[in-house]
């Protein structure tokens, strides 16, 4: 069946023509699609607001944690963990805690662990960021990084509901055409029945 033509037959769902013989139950799941749509598209500014709003949240955390944080660069004390490959793929593991010393703008030496991939030796330099303090911090939350946010979060809400009226029409389809087989085999059954006694 072509685009147009499963259009159509939802078009004629929603709406049955006047002469059409369309039964009650037909016209109760058309208005049930009819329903589900208005409702998917009357949310989707409401996620888009959503959106918005954890743009502008996360936007002025980002521009506190860039005032906040520097990027600094961490000396390895010792050497990083060993380099092992995973045998199925082939793919260096994860890095591990590792004692390293670093020095902020402000002079004072610091020690502690920093992650360190793996076959990092000993002296070898890493980019790190720190906070007012001089200690170890996560990076900043870029900007970019604000933008995949509140587009996932706008698209994730919106897409969720749509998933669950796209399963509460398919459902509610689904019990009418049970119904409407059972209406069916009962007329057959009646309709032998008065061919048998005539």
């Amino acid at each position: 069946m072509n685009t147009w033509n499963r259009i159509a037959r939802m078009w004629y769902v929603v709406l049955p023509r006047r002469g059409s013989v369309a039964r009650p139950s037909d016209r109760v799941q058309g208005g049930l699609l009819a329903l589900a749509v208005l409702l998917g598209l009357a949310l989707l500014p409401f996620a888009a607001g959503l959106g918005s709003e954890t743009y502008v949240r996360q936007s002025s955390q980002s521009a506190e944690q860039v005032r906040a944080r520097t990027p600094s660069t961490a000396t390895l004390l010792v050497d990083g963990p060993p380099l092992e490959a995973n045998t199925r793929s082939g793919v260096v593991g994860a890095g591990e805690p590792t004692d390293a010393t670093w020095t902020p703008a402000d002079g004072t030496r610091h020690v502690g662990k920093v992650v360190a991939g793996q076959g990092t030796i000993k002296g070898e330099q890493l980019p790190i960021w720190v906070d007012r303090a001089g200690n170890l911090t996560e990076p900043p939350l870029s900007g970019a990084g604000v933008l995949i946010d509140a587009v996932g979060v706008a698209l994730g809400l919106w897409l969720g509901v749509l998933v669950l009226l796209t399963f509460g029409y398919r459902l509610t389809a689904y019990a009418f055409d049970r119904y409407r087989y059972a209406r069916w085999q009962q007329e057959w059954f009646q309709e032998q029945d008065r061919e048998t006694h005539s």
